[in-house]
């Protein structure tokens, strides 16, 4: 009797302990996302929970209609995209009156722009580097990697229309989803992006220096994008000083006319 008992402690105890261990395994990783991604399921719930988010955005935000603005902010993501082979057919960019100086990627390849960030940026250039960076966060699969950090995975497969966890779902996204690699990797790629669609990423450079004198009231997607004060330097220091054909993306009148019709 004895040694049954002993043998049901030891089998608990290698219950508990392989319990303990498999917690400690960050399946996404192990299993890799990519695999997942190939699940009908999960590609599934990825495309319901992108288009339950922007349904959720609509309802609180009004989108820009004008055609100009979003024939010019279009051309913006063509010339990154073109550059740099992303596929287009299935990227969506959405650009919602709002104040707040803010842009973020969504679930299914998805990009909301809000006028403020327009508004606020000083040039195309700085508003194009924005734009680099988000396209990184989708190219990379960081959206989605993210969530399904946040979340189980059986949450992410099984999340209805409920608006109030659809808002916080947007709510993470639009603020600190990302881990502080994923966001220096896009900050690089959003670099490479640039260089190759011959745009100047000094100004996506300036802009983030931003960080350095302290983020102003408003500027959320600075506040929200958790790098340290170095971001400036380091992306300085990565762009390629013997190149030197940038090219500029629209006509500086274009440029303003584009801010004046927000």
């Amino acid at each position: 009797m004895e040694k049954v008992v002993t043998r049901g402690f030891i089998l608990i105890a290698i219950f508990i302990g392989s319990w303990f261990l498999l917690q400690q395994i960050n399946w996404i990783s192990a299993l890799h996302l990519g695999s997942y991604k190939k699940i009908e399921l999960l590609k599934k719930a990825e495309k319901e929970l992108g288009e339950m988010m922007i349904l959720e955005m609509e309802r609180d935000n009004e989108r820009v209609t004008n055609d100009f603005v979003k024939e010019s902010v279009d051309s913006l993501v063509t010339r990154i995209c073109n550059a740099n082979n992303i596929r287009t057919n299935n990227l969506r960019v959405y650009i919602f009156e709002n104040s707040e100086v803010n842009a973020f990627a969504l679930p299914d390849r998805q990009l909301v722009i809000y006028t403020g960030l327009i508004d606020d940026t000083k040039n195309a250039e700085a508003l194009s580097g924005v734009i680099a960076h988000e396209l990184a966060h989708i190219e990379k699969d960081h959206v989605i990697q993210s969530l399904s950090r946040e979340l189980a995975i059986s949450t992410l497969l099984t999340i209805t229309g409920n608006g109030s966890v659809i808002k916080d779902i947007m709510r993470t996204l639009s603020s600190n989803a990302f881990s502080r690699e994923m966001e220096k990797e896009a900050d690089l790629t959003g670099l490479a992006y640039l260089e190759k669609a011959h745009i100047d990423p000094k100004p996506m450079a300036e802009f983030l220096g931003l960080l350095d004198d302290g983020v102003p009231s408003g500027l959320e997607w600075l506040s929200t994008h958790p790098v340290s004060k170095d971001r400036k330097e380091y992306i300085l220091k990565r762009i390629n000083a013997e190149k030197k054909d940038y090219q500029p993306i629209i006509a500086p009148s274009t440029w303003e006319q584009l801010k004046d019709s927000l």
